[in-house]
């Protein structure tokens, strides 16, 4: 895939994963209040929809990780990345606070 198609599919997963987002942030308020209001729903929804419109070329992160050329488990190393250093930050947050 090229450049431009990539930049594309992350454009419009963006656009329809942030329409996603406020509407679901309008029609449930609790959801809302989870994300943190409006501006967590909008960040939440970009980011979102950025991965939905990356997720094809995931395994370009993954494999300078890896080293390997297993797309797959490059795949799952580049969508499990975020969550771990997502774990880290916590960590970090949480043993300041005490």
């Amino acid at each position: 895939m090229d450049r431009h198609q990539l930049r594309l599919n992350q454009a419009s997963g963006i656009i329809v994963a942030l329409v996603g987002a406020l509407m679901t942030a309008n029609f449930w308020p609790p959801v809302r209040a989870l994300l943190g209001g409006w501006p967590g729903a909008i960040m939440w929804g970009v980011a979102i929809g950025a991965l939905a419109g990356s997720v094809s070329e995931l395994h370009v992160l993954g494999r300078i990780f890896t080293r390997r050329d297993n797309r797959l488990l490059n795949t799952l190393v580049a969508l499990v990345l975020p969550l771990g250093v997502g774990l880290l930050l916590a960590a970090a947050i949480g043993a300041a606070r005490q």
